[in-house]
């Protein structure tokens, strides 16, 4: 049964509150939570901030070497490229002075043989020395106006050293005898020597 409790002005002093239970387990729990929490923080700033630094250092080490590496077998394949060129550079040299040694000699077997082939035409006005600046021959002439030419047996410009002459208009033959001292042409173009 229940109790009966009278009505009255006094209620509350007669009656008697058992006071109220209060949990534990929050405050367990925030005990708990914050024991945890210090625990992480002591721990990263506990940590030693040197071995973080260390192991930065020892990775940056290791990437600096192996750039030097890298670096360094750049440096052995560019030695070696350059001793590759080097190689075909001094083969190509030695072949353009073989080949340069070549032309110079026939160059030179040339020269006597273009000289005499300069014998044989006669350019321009003037007087030419049979056997030095021309060979003797039969010379046809490419024309022109008004041409003069004179084989001569002299040069001292005396009347009696003329040997044969002409005035011709248009393509002139002319044989030169080897006896004949000088050749001598005005406005008759190029004379070619034709036999």
């Amino acid at each position: 049964m229940s109790e009966y409790i009278p009505p009255s002005a006094d209620l509350a002093a007669t009656t008697t509150v058992s006071p109220r239970k209060r949990r534990r387990w929050p405050a367990i729990l925030a005990l708990v939570a914050a024991l945890l929490v210090g625990g992480g923080i002591g721990f990263v700033v506990g940590s030693d901030p040197l071995d973080s630094r260390s192991a930065a250092l020892d990775q940056r080490e290791q990437d600096a070497d192996q750039r030097d590496e890298e670096i360094a077998q750049r440096e052995r394949d560019f030695a070696e490229a350059k001793e590759a060129s080097n190689a075909a550079l001094d083969s190509r040299r030695k072949t353009l002075d073989e080949k340069g040694a070549d032309l110079s000699r026939r160059e030179q077997e040339l020269l006597p043989k273009e000289r005499e082939a300069a014998k044989n035409v006669i350019n321009g006005d003037g007087i030419f020395l049979v056997g030095v600046d021309i060979n003797p021959g039969t010379y046809r002439n490419s024309g022109g106006s008004r041409c003069y030419w004179q084989r001569s047996s002299g040069t001292s410009g005396e009347f009696g050293e003329i040997l044969a002459n002409g005035n011709e208009s248009g393509p002139a033959v002319v044989t030169i005898q080897p006896s004949d001292v000088a050749f001598t042409s005005k406005r008759c173009g190029t004379w070619s020597l034709v036999n």
